[in-house]
């Protein structure tokens, strides 16, 4: 009976282990999996051999340690010098190829770089070290250079483009043929190897159209003027290029508009340096207009009261050295005499130094104002306030207090438009001046005698700009009063043709960019502080 008892025991504990296990395996849900696969592919073998010489086939193909994809490798694929038909591509299995329906160049080594098109199966882990590099001669070749590139503007690393090197060395062949050799642009930097010896024209291309040739008015550029050598005492350390897109200088008119009727705007291509602009067939014993630019000087706004009651004009203006005609139809306008005037002021958001003049701009040139219909309101005092008139702008010449809530009320017919359009009801405008211990101050000492003395001195906060002053001498100070704190940075533009702009090189004139500094590191002015900044450029 005990032994009886003992097998029926064992026999329940096989029994209930079995269940167990059974109802494990009918549990739904998702595997746990195991660790993530983060190798990339190898290549086992490739046709040609790496470093392979005396290479004649039509076919190149790659075998891998496991099964991959093909992930926008058209785009990836680069071969060197370049071919001028792309291969066909073709993925079976393990097995890359490319096939090419023509020969390659005799005695020539050949880079084939496949970038990230090339993926396993299941992680996409991009495949690495993919260099293959053979020859159709003898030997391999084995020269390289490298260098650096920057946007000649900002002078901020390139990311994009390529570096190209041509045997033929004349000006237009990069117009005409495609490279001999390229190298990608990664982070400002570039890199050539398995080079023959020998002199080469260089310069870099963000090819818009993808044909490796520079033949697009908008395509970014930069070039070395005098051939670069490449042999086995080369140094090209300090090979630095600087890019830039040639600019359309042709001026011409992009556009013209006539919306109210005693308003008239044209827009230029390039800004303006001369203009004059008078009626046909209308003679004035006085101004007939009043002419308002943009502060780029590309877009001139003509006012006039004159025109209120003719259909049509006919304008003749003359601006740089050249001449128009213009028609605008006046009969279907819309009247300035209908419409209110509007106005805004400059102390907006933060940094509202109460030392700063505060400015009022209006939709309509202002003709008259009425000073004793100005009042200025604060917490502890309203008063009338003192204002002059500075160009389009209305100034207060009152000194106004830090920390301050402001209401200024404009009473009815306070200002009046050469429309003759007044404020019908009274305009009230409220501001702030900000405290003097949440800004800072900052004096810039300069000297640029090593460099430029005539320039153009730029202040950035992050990104965003400030204020810039033309420096006509090599020394000079900027005193920025009451500003807000943060990370300030400085640029200083060489202007050599003195236009009060950074000016683009042109390829086919030999002219390169005008040259851009910036100061070695941010400036970190902070709250309640007063900061000296020194810069003496030393390129």
């Amino acid at each position: 009976m005990i032994k009886n008892a003992s097998l029926f025991s064992v026999y329940k504990a096989l029994l209930g282990l079995v269940i167990v296990l059974g109802w494990g395996c009918g549990q739904r849900g998702s595997p746990t999996g195991g660790l993530k696969d983060t190798e990339s592919p190898e290549v086992v073998k490739s046709y040609p051999d790496s470093l392979g010489t005396n290479f004649n086939g039509k076919e190149i193909f790659w075998k891998f340690n496991e099964y991959v994809k093909i992930s926008g490798l058209a785009q990836e694929l680069l071969i060197s010098p370049p071919i001028r038909t792309k291969p066909t591509i073709k993925m079976v299995g393990k097995k890359l190829t490319l096939k090419f329906d023509t020969t390659f160049n005799e005695n020539t080594t050949y880079s084939v770089y496949l970038g990230k098109g090339v993926k396993d199966l299941n992680e996409g882990n991009p495949l690495e070290n993919n260099l293959l590099v053979f020859s159709t001669g003898d030997g391999i070749d084995s020269l390289s250079f490298h260098g650096e590139i920057y946007d000649g503007e900002s002078m901020q690393a390139m990311k994009d483009g390529m570096v190209h090197l041509y045997k033929n060395i004349s000006d237009s062949t990069p117009l005409t043929e495609i490279p001999s050799y390229f190298a990608k642009i990664k982070e400002g930097h570039f890199h050539f190897t398995n080079l023959a010896a020998g002199a080469y024209k260089l310069i870099a291309l963000v090819d818009n159209n993808a044909n490796y040739l520079f033949d697009l008015p908008n395509e970014k550029i930069a070039f070395i003027d005098t051939p670069v050598v490449v042999s086995n005492q080369q140094d090209t350390n300090e090979l630095i290029l600087r890019s830039f897109t040639t600019p359309d200088n042709r001026q011409f008119i992009s556009s013209k508009k006539c919306d109210f009727n005693g308003q008239i705007k044209i827009v230029f291509k390039q800004s303006v340096k001369e203009f004059d602009a008078q009626i046909i067939g209308k003679q004035f014993k006085k101004d007939w207009n009043i002419i308002h630019w943009s502060d780029s000087r590309d877009t001139v706004t003509i006012w006039s009261t004159e025109i209120l009651n003719l259909d049509s004009i006919q304008l003749a203006i003359a601006y740089d050295s050249m001449k128009d005609t213009l028609f605008f139809p006046l009969f279907n306008r819309e009247k300035f005499s209908e419409q209110p005037i509007r106005l805004k002021h400059n102390f907006k958001g933060m940094g509202n130094y109460f030392k700063k003049p505060f400015l009022l701009t209006f939709s309509q040139p202002i003709s008259s104002y009425d000073s004793s219909k100005f009042i200025l309101q604060s917490p502890t005092d309203t008063s009338f306030v003192g204002i002059s008139k500075k160009g389009e702008n209305i100034v207060l010449t009152k000194q106004l207090a830090e920390s301050s809530n402001y209401t200024l009320q404009l009473l009815p017919n306070a200002i009046k438009s050469i429309f003759d359009v007044s404020n019908k009801d009274t305009i009230n405008l409220k501001f702030s001046t900000t405290a003097t211990d949440v800004l800072g101050n900052l004096s810039i000492d300069y000297n640029f005698k090593k460099a430029s003395p005539n320039g153009i001195l730029q202040l950035f906060l992050e990104s965003t700009f400030i204020k810039e002053i033309k420096v006509k001498q090599e020394k000079g100070k900027l005193w920025l009063e009451g500003i807000k704190p943060g990370n300030y940075r400085l640029k200083y533009i060489s202007d050599a043709d003195n236009n009060g702009k950074w000016s683009a090189g042109d390829y086919w004139k030999k002219q390169q960019s005008e040259m851009v500094y910036w100061y070695s590191e941010p400036i970190n002015l902070r709250a309640n502080w007063e900061l000296d900044v020194n810069w003496e450029l030393i390129p």
